[in-house]
């Protein structure tokens, strides 16, 4: 079991990898935050195979599904024999369980064809998840086991609520499917654990996930637990998982959004609040990593300054004194700065013509004749069917648009 006691021991390679800096280079108040970052951190492919030897389960959270960076490490990883050697499950968030036959008939091809997957893309909690990160992850899968012999492939496991648009054609059936979505955490640990057998013989997997679901024990202000999927595993199976977080911007949650019948609801649910993009540790992490050279890092949050920073993200409105990251995550994986970070490219070629117009019906089940019209007016279209062109095609990789207006890292100066 690893601890943050175990920094001591990397603070010599740590050394070596990142050179000395001195102290009065140093600004008042993240010195401490440069040591630990120093001390404890190491090169991520490492230490995330250092952790696979004391879980079962290692929790990503991407931050962004739109991520670049979190799936360029994901693939790397699962190249690495190291790796692949030891864990044989990839658990997928984003694809529903009832499209597992789809996944499975993807990866055992003879030769590889990604139209197989389509069908499992579109049909998403809305209108398809057409992003080329998925795909190239599942490509690199797909790769690694053409070397495996059939006995020691990964499988890749859906794991989120079923999805069938075909039963789903009216406004109040969309709200009926949305309102199930309330248990999707309980079912998503339910599937991992099944298929990790409980953690009786010593299976091992890895979970890539998006925020709130890869939380282990953050608590509202009723000092309640929030039943993520993180925490069922972290508080029914002590020391079986490990939550780890991919430095990105983080969700700054300020207030309710007040009602507004002309806004489109949708299955995450931003759209009931005021909020906007902000640094983690409110710049203080960035600048320190920075004068480490942002030499690509994991760092644990357990008893030390980073972690003891107080928590932000989508439950903030209503926490208990006192959360801090090191609730949320066991550490974090220092990737890229983020004023490099990507937005991932999109697959145009999943949005078929048959697709095109299962896409016009949903559009008009998901929003309102009112609604349909302003986004067709501000998509500056004439029809749906123009708008589904406009907004539903390929696109390249492009740099992060949430970046736009955020904060400066010396924030966290000013004490805000």
């Amino acid at each position: 079991m690893h601890t943050h006691r175990d920094c001591i021991t990397v603070v010599l390679s740590a050394a070596l990898l990142f050179g000395g800096e001195s102290k009065a280079d140093v600004p008042a108040g993240l010195e401490d935050c440069v040591r630990v970052m120093r001390e404890c951190g190491k090169e991520p492919m490492a230490f995330v195979l250092d952790r696979l030897r004391d879980h079962d389960l290692l929790l990503f959270d991407d931050a962004m599904h739109t991520a670049v960076e979190p799936f360029e490490f994901y693939q790397k990883l699962i190249r690495e024999p190291a790796f692949h050697r030891q864990v044989k499950y990839i658990f997928l968030e984003v694809l529903a369980i009832n499209h597992q036959p789809l996944v499975n008939a993807y990866l055992d091809a003879e030769r590889e064809d990604p139209t197989i997957l389509y069908p499992a893309f579109q049909d998403d909690y809305g209108t398809g998840f057409a992003y080329k990160t998925y795909f190239d992850l599942l490509h690199a899968i797909f790769e690694v086991n053409r070397q495996l012999p059939s006995a020691e492939r990964i499988r890749v496991v859906c794991v989120s609520n079923p999805v069938h648009w075909s039963d789903i054609k009216t406004a109040e059936d969309v709200a009926l499917f949305r309102r199930g979505l309330a248990g999707r955490d309980a079912l998503m640990y339910e599937v991992i654990l099944a298929e990790l057998d409980h953690f009786r013989s010593g299976r091992k997997g890895i979970f890539l996930t998006n925020t709130r679901h890869a939380y282990k024990g953050i608590r509202d202000s009723q000092n309640r637990l929030y039943w993520n999927c993180g925490t069922y595993f972290h508080e029914r199976h002590p020391g079986k998982t490990y939550s780890l977080r991919c430095h990105h911007l983080v969700l700054f949650i300020e207030r309710p959004a007040e009602k507004n019948a002309d806004r489109t609801s949708t299955a995450a649910g931003t759209e009931r609040f005021v909020y906007r993009w902000a640094r983690e540790g409110r710049g203080r992490w960035d600048e320190a990593w920075q004068r480490l050279g942002n030499k690509p890092m994991a760092v644990p949050l357990a008893g030390n300054v980073p972690g003891r920073e107080p928590y932000v993200g989508n439950h903030m409105l209503d926490v208990a004194p006192g959360q801090t990251f090191a609730d949320a995550y066991d550490a974090v994986l220092f990737l890229a700065p983020l004023e490099q970070l990507r937005q991932t490219a999109i697959v145009g070629e999943i949005y078929t013509p048959a697709f095109k117009r299962e896409l016009a019906r949903r559009y008009r089940i998901l929003m309102t004749p009112a609604q349909l019209a302003a986004q067709i007016k501000e998509a500056g279209v004439g029809n749906l069917e123009e708008l589904i062109d406009k907004e539903h095609a390929s696109r390249p990789e492009q740099p992060l648009p949430q970046l736009k207006g955020l904060e400066p890292s010396s924030t966290w100066h000013q004490g805000r």
